[in-house]
């Protein structure tokens, strides 16, 4: 599955069962994302100042096609 993260332009791609988190950081006015997801595909807008990919350790998820893996 590939994940987007908007505004800033990266994407992730998770194999089957892999999962990560999304952080938000800095304020926010209601919620610190919005997400849409479509077959194969989750886009998820961050609406702070900044967000990172993590896995399931805490340790940065890299972004790009296969997650570096």
């Amino acid at each position: 599955m590939q994940l987007w993260l908007k505004p800033f332009g990266q994407d992730y791609w998770l194999k089957p069962g892999e999962s990560v988190y999304v952080t938000s950081y800095g304020r926010w006015d209601g919620h610190p994302f919005e997400t849409i997801h479509e077959t194969g595909c989750l886009t998820v807008w961050a609406t702070s100042w900044f967000a990172t990919v993590s896995d399931c350790d805490g340790n940065e998820f890299p972004p790009g096609p296969q997650g570096g893996h």
